[in-house]
């Protein structure tokens, strides 16, 4: 990933320091691309925070957040590369890009909740967007 050890930063990192700044991670993802604005998400990350289980049930608010900005990103994409497209479609390829982001932090957040935290930690530092994702990682896993 991005020539990152992420296997050796899991290996001589403590687990709940590792959670603690993959926590700070993801919040900074779901900043980045926007997710962060919705409440069921802003929720969540709060919990995550303050290290408190997070509810992901099958249809309940957020897991019924994350589905919809699925669907949203697959609408997106229909219009965008769908066959038959038509010229005055109101999406362009950077409004399916943004919503494509918003899916991939929901994604990362899913996986933060359901996952061992270093498989989540792929996910979330894969589609960090800050070029100093790196500095603020060091950062995070010093203060944890």
């Amino acid at each position: 990933m991005r020539d990152f050890d992420l296997a050796g930063l899991v290996k001589r990192t403590p687990p709940q320091r590792l959670r603690t700044a993959m926590a700070a991670q993801l919040a900074r993802l779901a900043a980045e691309t926007g997710v962060d604005g919705y409440d069921e998400i802003a929720g969540a990350l709060a919990k995550i925070r303050r290290g408190e289980s997070v509810d992901l049930t099958p249809d309940g608010p957020l897991d019924l957040r994350i589905r919809t900005i699925g669907a949203e990103t697959w609408a997106a994409r229909q219009l965008v590369c769908g066959a038959g497209r038509r010229r005055e479609e109101p999406v362009a390829q950077d409004d399916f890009n943004a919503w494509a982001t918003r899916a991939e932090a929901t994604r990362a957040l899913r996986e933060f909740v359901r996952l061992p935290v270093p498989a989540a930690a792929a996910t979330i530092l894969f589609h960090r967007m800050s070029v100093r994702w790196r500095t603020e990682l060091a950062a995070d896993l010093e203060g944890a």
